[in-house]
């Protein structure tokens, strides 16, 4: 008889991982995962007559993500997924959030970004194909289609990331960045810059194409950006915390700082990416930074 903790935490991991790179948001993978294990416990000892836990699982999640799925995005509007914190570059499945909590293995950003412009069947068909070598008959089972009707699928998921690609292309990066020793210096020089809140040294350093978000607010363009990030630093006082990180396998920083009476850190700027040897782009900031849910920032 199967035993159930350890088949939840055997597959609770890959499920989240599943899930996360099908809706691209943390909270709705969670809400997923949830779903699909509780169907096991529904299921009882007839699980055991599966012969293929790990392909089962992936499609009963895919069925339950289907109706949650949000509804594709213009290609002309800029949006990110949740970003997930990794350790290192690439964002190894088995890679675990700095911290020590486990459970949310990372997705590149070339990976996920195109994938929030798909309708819900081609972002399914997407995932299943990268994540199985027999991947279109997966497909088929999950979204209860014929193959030839996958084939159709993946091609309108193709033309999409094309779109997009060509769209973004200049913004985000298509590919993950290295981490050499040049472009660590880049990322140095850019943390000295912002904590003199410097505008003009700050130009001299954004990608031209760079685009912030304030709030429902889309302002592009290198000058807007560095002073921008200018007012901003000014605004959070002498207590800022610069903390280096990965997101989705790009190099990035977490700045925040700590707000009187509160208990919580809060998390002021987010995105930034190393985009070569010579300067960064600025993918998108939140003041309220609840892209990054599961990162827990402690006071030094």
């Amino acid at each position: 008889m199967i035993d159930l903790e350890e088949f939840t935490h055997k597959y609770w991991g890959l499920l989240s991982h599943h899930a996360y790179r099908l809706t691209g948001s943390i909270l709705d993978a969670e809400d997923i995962t949830q779903e699909t294990m509780l169907r096991v416990v529904e299921m009882g000892p007839s699980i055991e007559n599966i012969e293929n836990h790990h392909e089962w699982l992936h499609v009963a999640a895919t069925e339950a993500a289907m109706g949650m799925m949000h509804k594709p995005i213009p290609v002309d509007e800029f949006d990110l997924p949740d970003l997930i914190q990794t350790t290192g570059a690439g964002a190894d499945p088995g890679s675990r959030p700095v911290g020590g909590e486990a459970g949310w293995p990372g997705a590149t950003l070339d990976f996920l970004f195109p994938l929030q412009y798909m309708a819900p069947e081609q972002r399914a068909v997407v995932v299943l194909r990268d994540g199985f070598e027999d991947g279109d008959r997966v497909a088929a089972d999950a979204l209860h289609v014929t193959i030839q009707e996958v084939f159709k699928i993946a091609g309108e998921a193709e033309k999409t990331r094309a779109a997009v690609r060509k769209r973004w292309g200049a913004v985000v990066p298509f590919v993950p960045l290295a981490d050499d020793e040049k472009t660590g210096k880049v990322f140095d020089r850019f943390l000295e810059v912002f904590r003199m809140k410097d505008a003009v040294l700050l130009q001299q350093l954004v990608w031209k194409n760079a685009e912030m978000v304030l709030g429902p607010d889309r302002t592009t363009g290198q000058d807007f950006v560095a002073k921008e990030l200018s007012a901003l630093s000014k605004g959070m006082g002498a207590r800022l915390k610069f903390d280096p990180v990965w997101l989705n396998g790009c190099r990035g920083v977490l700045i925040s700082n700590w707000r009187e009476r509160s208990s919580e850190w809060l998390r002021m700027a987010l995105g930034l990416i190393l985009c070569n040897e010579r300067e960064v782009r600025a993918l998108k900031w939140y003041l309220d930074g609840h892209i990054l849910r599961k990162i827990q920032v402690d006071e030094t």
